[in-house]
């Protein structure tokens, strides 16, 4: 099964996406932020993985459904 990260776009919109670009080199190396384009507004955002303790059950349904397009800057 497909691993999803959830992450909150600097607008605020929560979503999931199959791939954190260079999560591998923590957020020390290169700062939390990725570009990703935000399913909800169409343009490329700095996001941040979402704490998903803090999410209500709703809006990590939410989350989950709405996916960002493959292609990543």
């Amino acid at each position: 099964m497909e691993q999803r990260t959830v992450v909150r776009c600097a607008e605020g919109h929560l979503f999931s996406t199959s791939t954190f670009p260079m999560q591998h080199l923590g957020p020390g190396r290169l700062g939390p932020g990725r570009l990703i384009r935000c399913p909800r507004c169409g343009r490329l955002r700095s996001s941040v993985p979402a704490d998903v303790e803090a999410l209500s059950v709703r809006q990590l349904a939410r989350a989950m459904r709405l996916e960002a397009p493959e292609f990543l800057a």
